[in-house]
């Protein structure tokens, strides 16, 4: 995994463009990216509070076998975190994939991991990279049972409205226009995907390209290059109401009623009814009630799959949060 710098350029020449590329989700990288966030918590103030309610659950996990590979700058091994073969693999699907990585991977991945990291930690990484794999997957079940696993259903719907809200996008205005929205350092012109780098990488790969949304990534993207996995570049996702309830205007407190305002700001990101219902702290049937006069009023769209209900900002109700929110 390598961690885009402004320096030089990663192309995927694509071949047949946006056809090629798909989304999905990774709760395995979820767990790999908290686990980097732990070893840097001052740089993401965003995460302090939902980090110290769950500080019991976290304290006292030995997560060393798998934070040895999160030095600043340093190249993290891909097997850690496998590319999505789905749009929404469990857990246990990317664990599979882990740990059947050949050991020829894992040790030609070990050898970039340990560049610059003294002599010491590279013999005892590389003398054994079977049992380094091990070892760094046993860190991530921890992790993975101790903090992600039981806030999994919420990560997931998330992560949903996230890939929903960008295929509206896309389908609207098409994916040279909504690639550079995910981070400022891509970018989409002819046949190929560029994302600025550190490093300067030709990747040619027209059975195509896997954008993943990440809740605990930040401030860059992640790219993954090698030819044993499918290319991916890891984004921030931009719906992040699960660490802070969305702010609404005072003024649409006054106008809309409080619930119908929280409910106004929480659908920047499409979202399903019992998410909404959840977010604004009400229960379904009143998030449906609330939900059906904003409708009425032209201020959402609901759209039925199914069962599932799902909701969204009309350009009337997008132009009202604008004019309501505080200008700078």
């Amino acid at each position: 995994m390598r961690w885009p710098d402004n320096g030089e350029m990663i192309r995927y020449r694509l071949g047949a463009g946006a056809a090629s590329v798909r989304w999905a989700m990774s709760p395995i990288h979820e767990v790999v990216s908290l686990a980097r966030l732990l070893t840097e918590p001052r740089r993401h103030p965003m995460f302090h509070q939902w980090l110290r309610r769950r500080h019991h659950r976290l304290s006292g996990l030995d997560l060393t076998a798998l934070t040895v590979f999160m030095a600043d700058g340093a190249y993290r091994p891909d097997f850690l975190d496998p590319s999505p073969m789905s749009s929404e693999p469990t857990f246990e699907e990317g664990m599979d994939a882990l740990l059947s990585t050949p050991t020829d991977q894992v040790y030609a991945e070990l050898v970039d991991a340990t560049i610059g990291r003294g002599a010491e930690t590279g013999r005892r990484l590389l003398d054994d990279p079977d049992r380094a794999r091990s070892a760094a997957a046993d860190a991530v079940r921890r992790l993975w049972k101790a903090a992600v696993e039981p806030e999994w259903p919420s990560m997931r719907q998330a992560l949903r409205a996230e890939m929903l809200d960008r295929a509206i996008q896309v389908n609207r205005e098409g994916l040279r226009t909504v690639l550079p929205r995910l981070h400022h350092s891509a970018a989409y012109e002819g046949d190929t995907i560029t994302v600025e780098s550190d490093v300067d990488i030709d990747v040619d790969r027209p059975e195509g390209l896997v954008l993943v949304p990440s809740l605990f990534i930040t401030d860059r993207v992640q790219c993954t290059t090698s030819d044993h996995w499918t290319p991916a570049i890891y984004y921030p996702a931009s719906g992040r109401y699960l660490w802070a309830t969305p702010p609404t205007p005072k003024s649409l407190d006054r106008l809309l009623g409080a619930t119908r305002s929280r409910i106004l700001a929480a659908l920047t990101t499409p979202l399903q009814t019992t998410v909404v219902a959840r977010l604004v702290s009400v229960t379904t049937p009143t998030a449906s009630e609330h939900l059906a006069i904003l409708r009425d009023a032209g201020l959402i769209d609901s759209s039925r799959a199914g069962r599932t209900v799902t909701h969204e900002l009309t350009e009337a109700g997008r132009a009202l949060l604008d004019a309501a929110s505080p200008r700078p």
